[in-house]
């Protein structure tokens, strides 16, 4: 499939000495990846899955594919994307999820890329950013291992990363959780240095460059306890504003730091070094151009290079029966959605899942004492039942119908009732993740953003919407 691996990585790292202005033809300073090496090379392809069909009523404006749970941690992930075509002409987000990550099972590796100036930093991050996570991560954590292709992509980038290799540092002087930082930092200081391969870039000008969010769901057993019970932790990372926000015991929490013009701290940074931030936006762009502080790529603007390091921030975050649902969001979200209203939508959203489910629950207990004779009589078509406003967002499965509205609908029983009575009614979580995934995105719309808008919602085992009581009652 390639041409012989020495020499293209000579050629491409010799590349990288020279002005990419006068070096941007990608058909000769290009590289193949080994076969099978991508896993998401456009939204919503996931290697091993397919979309679910119908996540979305017809006719409704936003896309949506959701993905049952992999993992014993996770319930449902939904991912969405909107071009947001009032102010955009391209999409330039792109998203990825990597089941048995690492080939672990139970582990999964989810990422948002926000694409600057093209979509082809994003589309090869998404693409290659978990590989060097993974190549650092092996050096921590014996669980974790590379597949045949990687480690053959990875000896042939090594001539590469030779040029960023970071100052070793003894193991026994720094905490897991400094390792674990400096693991992030090295992968994400790979992959800027990838990009400056510049592959697939069309412009001879300028290179795109892309801002990042990924996060690792990883499912861990004590050894000391029941190795039944489930443990995990969440590793998240960001370089950009670009954001990741949890939500926990009926509150949410950014879990990122803000990579913007917006960051004071950020703003004297940039200004100590050398550069300039203007003034024709509200916290203004750097160099005229952008308004995150930190990303990968931008080749092409030495001023900009200069000033916007590939350097990212990261938090291990342990998983507990009280860590309910992750959102990963492009920019394009969180210009119109902050984080502290994710949990208002969240418990929204639970709530009408929760009163669907009791309908249903109460209308099959009804339907199983009425004679089959009776049963056989009705000819009459059910009205729509909508689970979350807008459809039925939140269904349930009936035996072997999944998101069927009952036939009628008695009054909501109380929470005081039996609990017993729903048994045999499973709640749909992916319908649940469409719904919040739907949400964020008309709100972000709704509150002005006119970027690109991709996030991903991942519903956790510490969700439970049968038992979940939020802080309003609902």
């Amino acid at each position: 499939m390639v041409m012989d691996r020495k020499p293209a990585v000579e050629k491409c790292c010799s590349v990288l000495l020279e002005d990419p202005k006068e070096n941007c033809d990608s058909s000769q300073d290009s590289f193949s990846l080994p076969e099978g090496l991508s896993s998401c090379e456009e939204f919503g392809h996931v290697k091993g899955k397919t979309p679910a069909p119908n996540v979305l009523p017809p006719g409704s404006k936003y896309h949506v594919v959701t993905y049952p749970g992999q993992s014993p941690l996770v319930r449902a992930v939904a991912v969405g994307e909107d071009r947001n075509a009032a102010w955009r002409k391209d999409m330039e987000d792109t998203s990825v999820i990597i089941d048995s990550y690492g080939g672990k099972e139970g582990t999964s590796f989810f990422g948002v890329f926000d694409g600057f100036h093209g979509r082809s930093s994003a589309e090869c991050a998404a693409r290659e950013l978990s590989v060097l996570v993974l190549e650092q991560l092996v050096k921590l954590d014996p669980s974790f291992s590379l597949a045949s292709e990687q480690r053959d992509f990875l000896s042939q980038m090594e001539p590469l990363f030779e040029r960023t290799a970071s100052t070793s540092t003894d193991a026994r002087t720094v905490s897991e959780d400094q390792q674990m930082t400096q693991a992030f930092t090295t992968a994400f200081a790979h992959m800027d240095r990838l990009l400056g391969l510049g592959r697939n870039e069309t412009s001879k000008i300028r290179w795109s460059g892309c801002t990042s969010v990924v996060c690792i769901v990883d499912q861990e057993t004590a050894p000391e306890e029941d190795p039944n019970t489930l443990h995990g932790r969440m590793l998240i990372a960001n370089c950009g504003n670009i954001h990741a926000v949890v939500y926990k015991n009926g509150k949410s929490f950014c879990m990122t730091e803000d990579y913007s013009l917006a960051n004071p701290r950020e703003c004297k940074r940039i200004l100590k070094e050398g550069g300039t931030i203007s003034s024709n936006k509200q916290h203004g762009l750097v160099e005229g151009l952008l308004r995150a502080t930190r990303g990968l790529g931008n080749y092409g603007n030495r001023r900009l290079r200069k000033v916007v390091p590939p350097k990212p921030y990261f938090l291990p975050l342990s998983l507990d029966a009280s860590v309910g649902l992750l959102v990963l969001g492009s920019s394009g979200l969180w210009d119109g959605v902050q984080p502290e209203e994710i949990a208002p939508i969240v418990r929204r959203c639970i709530h009408d899942c929760r009163k669907y489910h009791r309908s249903a629950s109460a209308a099959k207990e009804h339907h199983e004492g009425l004679d089959s004779s009776k049963l056989r009589e009705t000819t009459e078509e059910p009205d729509d039942q909508g689970g979350c406003n807008e459809g039925p967002s939140c269904g349930v499965r009936l035996g072997e119908q999944q998101g069927e509205a009952p036939k009628s609908q008695p009054k909501d029983p109380s929470d005081k009732e039996d609990a017993g009575r729903d048994a045999g009614v499973e709640v749909n979580y992916e319908w649940l993740a469409a719904s919040i995934c739907r949400k964020l995105m008309k709100g972000a719309v709704a509150g002005g953003s006119r970027e690109n808008i991709s996030v991903i919602v991942i519903l956790l085992r510490g969700l439970d919407v049968l038992g979940v009581q939020s802080e309003n009652g609902v």
